[in-house]
C-alpha cells in the first residue's frame, strides 16, 4: 500500500464520523501535494505553462477546504466572472470528485451516494460529490449555480444539493438552438443570476469589473487557440492529468488572471517547441488520469502526446466582451457540447486539422450517455474523414471500474497501428 492509497483510506474511514477532521486531514494533503509539485516539476521535465495551470488548479481546490465563507458550488460549464468579481470562489463539483479520486478517496463516497440510493449507472463524478455532501466532507456553499450544459443529471444534482445544503441555487437553462434568439434567452437568464448573486451577497454587480473578466476570458482562449495553431507538428510534452487540469482553467476559472497568464505561456512554448518526432492524438472527453498503464504511456514522452482535449476547446468560440452577457451566453449556446453529438464531432474534426493530429481517441467515461451515445457515430465520421479512431472504455473517476490492463493493450495497438501509418514517427 502506498502513501496516497493509506491517505486516501484514512480520509474514506474518517469522513463519515468526522467529517472536520477529514476535511484538515484533506487540506494538508492537498496543500502539501502543490509544495511537492512546485518543487519537483522542473525536474520532471515539466512545461512552465503546465506547471501554472497545477498550481492555479490547487489553489483553488485548497482554498474551497479553507475558506469556505467564499464558496459558491457550479457545475463545470457555468460562466463564473460575476462571482470573479465579487471576490467569491467558484468550486466545480466535477473538480472536487477528480480530487477525491486522485487522493485514491473516491471509493467510500461512491458507496455512500448508492447506499442514499443514487443509481449505479450515474456519473461517478456526480455519485463521489454526492456522497462527499452527503457525509459532511464538501464544504457547505453559500449559493449553487449550474447549468444544463453538458450532463443531463445536472438539473437533477444540483437541485438535490441545494436541498440538502438548504441554500439558494440558480439554473441556467442552455437551449439545443444555436441563433441570436437563444443567445439572448440565454443572456437574459445569466443577468438574472446577476441579481440572484447581489441579492445573496448584498453587493451590486459592477459592469465595468464584468466588462474587463469576460475581455480576460476572451484573450485567454484566444491564446489557447493560438497554441492549438502553433503546436501543429510540434513535440509538447503533457500527461493526462495536465490535459484534465487544463479542462479547469478554461472552464470555472476561465476570467481569471491565472488562467490567461498560463494560456499566454502555453502560446509562447507552443512558438519555441521542437518538431514532433511522435505522434499527435486529439482527445475526445475526460481524460482517466488514475490508470497506472495508460499514465506511463502518455507521462511527458517523446512518441505520443495528446494535441488538444475537446474538453478544453469547447468554448473557444467568437464574442464581444463589450457586452459581457451575450458574451458568456455565446460561450454556452455554441459550446460545441451542446446540442446533438454532430456538432461535438464537426468541431472535433476542424481541431484535428488545426493541431495535425494522426488518430483520435474517444474516451467513453461511464455513465455520460452524451459521450457514449455519439461514441459509434464519431468513430464513423472520424475515420470517413481519415482520421483512424479507437473507441476506449473506462472510467475517469472511479477504480473500481477496472480493465485497466486492457485498456493500456488496446492503446498500445492503436499507436501501432498509426506508427504504421506515419513514417517516421516512432509510436512505442
Amino acid at each position: 500500500m502506498n502513501l496516497i492509497e493509506t491517505f486516501g483510506g484514512k480520509i474514506s474511514q474518517l469522513a463519515p464520523t468526522d467529517p472536520e477532521k477529514a476535511k484538515a486531514l484533506i487540506l494538508a494533503g492537498w496543500r502539501a501535494n502543490g509544495v511537492k509539485n512546485r518543487l519537483t516539476y522542473r525536474r520532471k521535465g515539466v512545461s512552465r505553462s503546465d506547471e501554472m495551470i497545477f498550481q492555479q488548479v490547487n489553489r483553488a481546490m485548497t482554498n474551497c477546504l479553507a475558506h469556505p465563507q467564499k464558496n459558491v458550488m457550479v457545475s463545470l460549464f457555468t460562466p463564473c466572472e460575476l462571482l470573479l468579481t465579487q471576490g467569491l470562489q467558484p468550486y466545480s463539483c466535477e473538480a472536487f470528485s477528480s480530487y477525491l479520486s486522485g487522493s485514491m478517496a473516491e471509493q467510500g463516497f461512491l458507496r455512500t451516494a448508492e447506499e442514499e440510493g443514487i443509481p449505479a449507472s450515474l456519473c461517478s463524478y456526480h455519485k463521489i460529490f454526492i456522497g462527499a455532501a452527503r457525509t459532511g466532507l464538501m464544504p457547505k456553499p453559500r449559493f449553487i449555480l449550474n447549468t444544463s450544459l453538458a450532463c443531463d443529471a445536472n438539473t437533477l444534482t444540483f437541485r438535490y444539493l441545494a436541498e440538502l445544503f438548504d441554500v439558494p441555487h440558480f439554473n441556467i437553462d442552455v437551449p439545443y438552438e444555436q441563433s441570436d434568439r437563444a443567445v439572448d434567452y440565454v443572456a437574459g437568464q445569466l443577468r438574472d443570476m446577476g441579481a440572484f448573486i447581489a441579492r445573496q451577497t448584498g453587493v451590486p454587480v459592477d459592469e465595468n469589473r464584468l466588462m474587463a473578466a469576460v475581455a480576460r476570458s476572451k484573450r485567454t482562449l484566444d491564446h489557447y487557440n493560438i497554441a492549438l495553431t502553433r503546436r501543429r507538428g510540434k513535440e509538447m510534452r503533457s500527461d493526462l492529468t495536465t490535459e484534465l487540469l487544463r479542462t479547469v482553467t478554461l472552464h470555472f476559472l476561465l476570467g481569471s488572471p491565472e488562467s490567461e497568464a498560463a494560456m499566454i505561456q502555453m502560446a509562447a512554448e507552443a512558438r519555441k517547441a521542437p518538431p514532433a518526432k511522435g505522434l499527435q492524438l486529439l482527445w475526445i472527453h475526460t481524460t482517466p488520469y488514475w490508470v497506472p498503464p495508460l499514465r506511463a504511456i502518455f507521462d511527458r514522452k517523446e512518441n505520443v502526446q495528446i494535441a488538444a482535449s475537446d474538453m478544453s476547446y469547447d468554448s473557444v468560440v467568437d464574442f464581444d466582451p463589450a457586452r459581457p452577457y451575450e458574451a458568456m451566453a455565446r460561450r454556452l449556446v455554441y459550446n460545441s457540447f451542446n446540442g446533438p453529438a454532430q456538432r461535438r464531432i464537426d468541431r472535433a474534426l476542424e481541431v484535428a486539422e488545426q493541431v495535425g493530429a494522426d488518430g483520435a481517441v474517444w474516451f467513453c467515461h461511464w455513465g455520460c450517455k452524451h459521450t457514449l451515445g455519439g461514441a459509434h457515430l464519431g468513430k464513423k465520421k472520424f475515420e470517413e474523414a481519415g482520421l483512424p479512431t479507437l473507441l476506449l472504455d473506462g472510467d475517469s473517476c472511479d477504480r473500481a471500474f477496472g480493465g485497466e490492463g486492457q485498456a493500456a493493450t488496446r492503446m498500445e495497438a492503436f499507436l501501432e497501428l498509426l506508427e504504421a501509418r506515419s513514417p517516421g514517427k516512432e509510436a512505442l
